[in-house]
């Protein structure tokens, strides 16, 4: 793992990518196994999702770009990828993926959800939201930031607001889960016995039920900021932010993400 790009944590495997040689390969922390994938052929492609375990033949992984709402799709085995441009009739652009189950979901800008399938390497889209939410900020603050999380079956989007004169202080944050029989997502007040980690690195994240036991506080949302030693806690009880110091060794230049297995 030394020197490495984590890209994707899923059942247990992590998607490693050498930043100098661009080199991509599965790898089990547990198993040691590790299984080479074609090398990436930009560093944009930053955002990375598995279909299913690797030990699945069917599994696809999946890297996209931002930048050139672009897609690179490859199994196990593969000697290259197959490349795809994605072309919205909405005339919007990719933000991230999740999965829910065994199915894929795409978040696109304006807040557009849509399932995505592979077939033969190819990726297939179907919308099934498009929906302005209100406005997340009861200050109307002009910068925020969304992050797309998957939870036991279901999907949120959690809004993390910033305030400042340089707008890079958080305020703190909303959040929407998705309710699939509405198709329209419902602003929550309270993730019950869950909580929220949320990493600036491709703006993903994860939730974690029953931590109490581990000293992680529930219906919280934890968050580190880059350049940063601190970890923060926002509680969505009380809307407040408390902030601790856990490892007064880690340097101020550190960019900080988490890695959960």
């Amino acid at each position: 793992m030394c020197n490495k790009i984590i890209c994707a944590c899923s059942h247990g495997w992590l998607v490693l990518v050498d930043p100098d040689s661009m080199d991509c390969y599965l790898w089990n922390p547990i198993s040691l196994e590790k299984a080479q994938l074609p090398s990436l052929e930009s560093i944009n492609y930053s955002g990375c999702i598995l279909s299913s375990s690797p030990s699945d033949p069917e599994c696809y992984i999946l890297f996209f770009n931002r930048l050139e709402n672009s897609l690179l799709v490859c199994q196990k085995g593969d000697f290259e990828f197959n490349k795809q441009v994605v072309i919205f009739a909405e005339d919007v652009k990719l933000k991230n993926f999740a999965m829910v189950g065994k199915t894929i979901y795409c978040l696109a800008s304006r807040y557009t959800l849509y399932t995505a399938e592979v077939v033969g390497r190819t990726v297939q889209f179907t919308r099934l939201i498009m929906e302005e939410l209100p406005w997340p900020s009861p200050l109307d603050l002009p910068r925020f930031e969304a992050f797309f999380v998957e939870s036991c079956g279901e999907l949120f989007l959690v809004h993390m607001m910033f305030f400042g004169f340089r707008m890079e202080e958080v305020y703190g944050f909303f959040v929407f889960r998705m309710d699939f029989e509405e198709k329209r997502w419902v602003k929550v007040k309270s993730i019950g016995n869950r909580t929220i980690f949320l990493s600036q690195h491709n703006n993903t994240g994860c939730m974690y039920s029953l931590a109490t036991e581990l000293g992680i506080k529930t219906n919280s949302i934890y968050f580190t900021m880059n350049y940063q030693r601190l970890l923060y806690v926002f509680d969505l009880e009380s809307l407040c932010i408390s902030k601790s110091l856990p490892c007064s060794t880690v340097s101020r230049d550190l960019e900080q993400h988490w890695v959960m297995i």
